[in-house]
């Protein structure tokens, strides 16, 4: 009855502990080969080229394996990780120094229209005609001219259109007071006959 006791032989045991030796191996070149890659991976992705099960790997028993499969999952999704954010990161520092770059731009061109108005300024200043008048003051003086005269004649026009109204109003009156007259004298030939 001892001999019906179950016992482990010895080669299952050695083909399991081979076995399992083959499939480390296998997790170690899945992890190496995903690890070069530069990809961010998880474990499943091991799992999957290694030809394992999830539950090989969370073993216990292997806790080194375990550890160096989830050490170097989190090493790949943080390296990802940083290479995005150093990517965002420069993106974001390149607008900043074109944003800097354009303000300094506009501030510099800004001074130079300014130093240009001034120029502009002076010159005009020191503009004289042939007689010896003062251009700025001859210019200044002709819009003020011109302006009145712009003044003047809008305000001749209203004028104009008053009298207009005025006169067309006058003329109904007067051709009202005819046909009024004219209506009369039938009126007064008739009695009189």
């Amino acid at each position: 009855m001892e001999s019906r006791k179950r016992r482990r032989p010895v080669e299952m045991i050695e083909r399991r502990a081979t076995r399992s030796a083959e499939c480390e191996q296998r997790v170690r070149t899945a992890l190496t080969k995903l690890t070069k890659t530069g990809a961010p991976f998880t474990v499943e992705n091991v799992c999957d080229l290694a030809g394992v099960g999830k539950t090989f790997i969370y073993d216990k028993r292997r806790r080194q394996l375990t550890e160096a499969v989830l050490a170097a999952r989190d090493a790949s999704q943080a390296a990802s990780i940083a290479r995005a954010d150093q990517k965002i990161e420069q993106a974001a520092a390149s607008w900043r120094e074109r944003a800097l770059d354009a303000e300094a731009l506009a501030k510099s061109l800004r001074a130079e229209v300014k130093q240009r108005e001034a120029r502009i300024n002076d010159l005009t200043g020191q503009l004289y005609d042939p007689e010896g008048n003062h251009l700025a003051e001859e210019n200044a003086r002709l819009r003020d001219q011109v302006n009145n005269h712009t003044h003047n004649l809008h305000r001749a026009q209203a004028d104009i259109a008053t009298l207009r109204r005025s006169l067309d109003a006058a003329r109904a009156n007067i051709k009202r007071e005819r046909e009024r007259n004219v209506t009369q004298l039938f009126a007064n030939d008739d009695h009189s006959h």
